[in-house]
């Protein structure tokens, strides 16, 4: 029942959403819609925001995370926008909401780990410090990506924002890495 009631949980978060600011849903409203008691509620989470990092955790990152590879990181970007397309509503409220860092956090871990799998299939020998310096600027080209792409109420589309990503990724962490090996001889 546990999980079933976090789902259901989550499945109210995004319908209220649709009609209601997300700083203004209560959870008094949450519980009502899922059909739970408030103590269910408190008994998974310690508020909405960690009801919505975990909606977000389990609906993309379970996705996303699941075979990553260099090969198929593009795919599973579209995944993460098919995603945020479908619940544009949810993604818009949490980028506006007073927690908004959540959402930024959550999509550079998200952008982190594509990068993270392009980079370790490159070259598994890569230092760790190029590698973070590599994760963390190309993860949060990503996450701007996306952030700009919400802000802009996804106008371009999604394969756009792939084909871009996918411009940067597969030549340029490639190029950085051996660039660094050569000058580190």
């Amino acid at each position: 029942m546990s999980t079933q009631a976090k789902k259901d949980l989550a499945f109210a978060l995004k319908t209220l959403v649709q009609t209601t600011a997300l700083d203004k849903i209560t959870i008094d409203a949450l519980a009502t819609k899922a059909q739970v008691n408030r103590n269910t509620f408190y008994y998974h989470f310690s508020d909405i925001y960690d009801l919505l990092r975990w909606t977000l955790e389990q609906d993309i990152i379970s996705q996303v995370q699941d075979h990553l590879t260099a090969k198929n990181w593009a795919a599973k970007y579209a995944i993460a926008l098919n995603y945020i397309l479908a619940n544009k509503a949810l993604c818009l409220e949490a980028l506006h909401s007073h927690q908004r860092d959540l959402l930024e956090t959550f999509l550079f871990e998200l952008g982190a780990q594509m990068v993270q799998s392009v980079v370790v299939t490159i070259d598994d020998d890569v230092t760790p410090l190029l590698a973070q310096d590599l994760v963390d600027f190309y993860g949060s080209a990503i996450a701007s990506q996306i952030i700009k792409w919400l802000l802009t109420d996804c106008d371009t589309p999604k394969d756009i924002l792939v084909s871009r990503a996918t411009a940067i990724l597969d030549g340029t962490i490639e190029f950085i890495i051996n660039k660094n090996k050569h000058t580190s001889n």
